[in-house]
């Protein structure tokens, strides 16, 4: 039982992540759709959109955690940041191309500083070997869920019986409820250790910096033809500043880190399997319900809401399962699980395939959901206890953005397997149903990547702790 008891602040920071998960995933499963029928841009440009929307709101946690840990503390970053996520969802309310733009850009700078704080705090509520901490990291993983669950639902009926703006507004309120519930916790937030104490101009600097920055990562959501540059220039400059912080630390640190990004270069190709529910998994139902095989009258961003539900509907059994194998003494390791998660992910491509060949279309969706599900809740609350553990004093708010990061890197990389996906269908299978190839291609790349990560992890364990 003692790993149900948590600290009581642990739920304030929750709320926090639950509401920021339905902001978040409310904008990336209509983003795709909102592109294509509002703006009328092509299916390639739509997905080159989502990924680089996907690839800044989980590459800044990695800015926002290293701004917390050098200048302003975590105090601060999260008040600032969640202020902004909510001004970045008012400024979406705007159907204007370049408001869009704009309200993206400080959506993911607001979110993205958000996220690596409030997950960090977390780990800071326990001691550094505390068996609750693998727990407690569940419940964020399955409450941020939670919000996910709810954002297409909410997103989804909203746009379609009012329209697109009731979706941004309701974001904003639940967003503005969960930051002013935070500043009111205030022991639950590390206040800024004195030797970050800085002169007020370079603190209004450091504020001016970011607001600009809002403006500056408006241009390539504007500008769709100058994405692909721009990223490679963004993520070559980070993972520079990774190997940059490698040097930094000597002996066991520097192997811990070292096996951290070989965990995070796999985990970049897993994540860009997963996100192709937002878009390949989304406009294949859109095409279903299009053509009648599914009779319904919800919207298909809609369906996106049975990956999250699977998570909270499966978590009582994950937590119950991990927890046996700890009482028997039978540890499987982060890397293993990780290898694990990558093929049950991979078979739920396979779900999906299977619904575009049959006329079970809502079965086939429905263990495609699953599946994927099963696959989250296998990788997440180990790896987060992975990098509490592992990660090297001075960098321990940075290194949970280092994962963020490599979810930034699978957002972007899911928009160029989509269309990689595609091009393989429209060549190979031509007389199949359109998504067959494009969801078979998906699951042989991911289960690839799951027998790399095997083949490697015994080195890994014997590294991480």
């Amino acid at each position: 039982m003692k790993y149900f008891e948590q600290p009581k602040r642990l739920w304030v920071l929750i709320f926090a992540n639950l509401c920021d998960g339905f902001s978040y995933y409310g904008c990336m499963t209509i983003l795709a759709l909102y592109a294509m029928h509002i703006f009328q841009m092509t299916r390639d440009d739509s997905y080159l959109l989502f990924g680089v929307y996907a690839a800044l709101i989980y590459s800044t946690p990695l800015i926002g955690g290293i701004i917390a840990d050098k200048w302003l503390g975590n105090r601060k970053i999260m008040i600032f940041s969640g202020a902004l996520a909510i001004i970045g969802n008012l400024i979406l309310l705007s159907h204007s191309r370049y408001g869009f733009s704009l309200g993206l850009a400080t959506s993911v700078v607001g979110a993205g500083f958000y996220k690596s704080n409030s997950t960090h705090l977390i780990g800071a509520l326990y001691a550094e070997n505390d068996p609750r901490k693998e727990m407690g990291f569940t419940f964020l993983y399955v409450f941020g869920n939670l919000g996910a669950a709810f954002a297409p639902l909410v997103f989804g009926f909203l746009v379609y019986k009012a329209g697109w703006s009731d979706g941004f507004l309701f974001s904003a309120f639940i967003l503005f409820v969960s930051l002013v519930w935070v500043i009111f916790t205030k022991d639950i937030v590390l206040e800024t250790p004195p030797s970050l104490s800085h002169s007020p101009f370079k603190v209004a600097g450091i504020y001016l910096l970011i607001i600009l920055s809002c403006f500056l990562l408006s241009i390539p959501f504007y500008k769709t033809s100058i994405i692909n540059p721009v990223m490679a220039i963004f993520f070559a400059g980070i993972i520079g500043y990774l190997l940059y912080v490698l040097k930094q630390y000597q002996s066991i640190e520097r192997k811990r880190l070292a096996a951290l990004f070989t965990m995070g270069f796999f985990g970049m190709f897993y994540f860009a399997t997963t996100m192709q529910v937002e878009t390949t998994v989304t406009l294949f139902i859109q095409q279903e319900i299009n053509i009648g095989k599914i009779n319904t009258h919800f919207p298909a961003s809609v369906f996106s809401t049975l990956y999250c539900v699977f998570v909270v509907v499966l978590a009582p059994l994950s937590v119950w399962l991990w927890n046996s194998f700890k009482v028997k003494n039978i540890r499987i390791s982060s890397p293993i699980r990780f290898a694990i998660g990558i093929s049950v992910a991979a078979l739920g491509i396979l779900g999906f395939a299977f619904s575009s060949l049959t006329s079970l279309v809502l079965l086939g969706i429905i263990i495609g959901f699953f599946l994927l599900s099963a696959g989250d809740l296998i990788i997440t609350p180990a790896v987060y206890t992975t990098l509490s553990n592992n990660g090297p004093a001075g960098f321990k708010t940075s290194i949970m953005g280092l994962w963020f990061l490599v979810v930034a890197l699978g957002g972007y990389l899911s928009s160029i397997l989509s269309m990689a996906s595609h091009a393989f269908a429209e060549k190979v299978f031509v007389s199949a149903q359109a998504y067959t190839g494009v969801f078979i291609f998906i699951s042989a790349f991911t289960i690839l990547i799951s027998l790399g990560l095997m083949a490697i992890a015994p080195r890994l364990n014997k590294i991480l702790i």
